[in-house]
């Protein structure tokens, strides 16, 4: 067995105890449950995202990352009830029925920081992921006209049902990243939570008729997968050390 810097002729190689500098793009899929107040109006959602993440020689982590939430699958409220005849319906220009439909729309942008703790010797770049984060998230109901004809939901109107929030939010993660030795397979896979302080930005509800100027606790409980692509970057020793066998 000789211990070596990477050789072109080597048959195999396997990581030697030393971690790599690592940028990586990074795009994500997470599924959310909704907590706390969140949960008395959406359901379940989907969030797509991207972003990047560094990580040194030392294993230490920092990234930001930006996702877009959404999903057609509101909880049943009473939030359009006020405009509706004595047959349900909402009523366009012409006095037909209108066809609108609710879903839920959001955004977050973060920080993050964190550690990767190693499970092998061989390959130090992978391992338990642990991050902690926060910045900015907004959500709001969104409700979707499929022709814009109808006088009680104008544009002006809409903003009075629609509960569009934002606020601050700290985001924790737990789970298992991976940089295959070949550089060709490289994801993670875990739990991610979020806690959000949001206030309604439109401070007046039309179909409550009433203010709403609280602060609302949002909780999200979402699993995540992401795949990464690596661009390794030179050490000070100019390479990385293998062993081969």
């Amino acid at each position: 067995m000789i211990i070596g810097i990477f050789n072109v002729n080597a048959q195999k190689k396997i990581w030697v105890g030393k971690s790599s500098k690592i940028f990586n793009f990074q795009f994500h899929y997470t599924h959310i449950t909704p907590g706390g107040d969140f949960a008395s109006r959406f359901n379940e959602f989907n969030s797509l995202g991207a972003g990047f993440l560094f990580k040194n020689t030392h294993n230490m982590l920092i990234g930001a990352e930006g996702g877009y939430h959404f999903s057609n699958n509101l909880k049943p409220s009473n939030l359009l009830n006020n405009l509706t005849n004595s047959v349900g319906a909402i009523n366009t220009n012409s006095g037909t029925p209108a066809l609108v439909s609710l879903g839920m729309r959001g955004f977050s942008a973060l920080g993050k920081l964190g550690y990767l703790i190693p499970v092998s010797n061989k390959n130090r770049n992978t391992g338990i992921k642990i991050m902690l984060g926060g910045g900015l998230v907004m959500h709001k109901i969104n409700i979707n006209i499929t022709q814009n004809n109808v006088p009680s939901l104008t544009q002006d109107r809409v903003a009075g049902y629609d509960r569009y929030s934002s606020g601050w939010a700290f985001n924790q993660f737990i789970g298992y990243q991976h940089h295959s030795i070949n550089r060709y397979t490289n994801f993670y896979i875990g739990a991610e939570l979020m806690q959000a302080y949001t206030y309604n930005r439109r401070k007046f509800n039309y179909d409550e008729m009433q203010y709403d100027l609280k602060m609302h606790n949002d909780f999200y409980y979402g699993v995540r997968f992401a795949w990464m692509i690596p661009v390794y970057m030179r050490t000070k020793a100019g390479s990385d050390e293998f062993i081969f066998e």
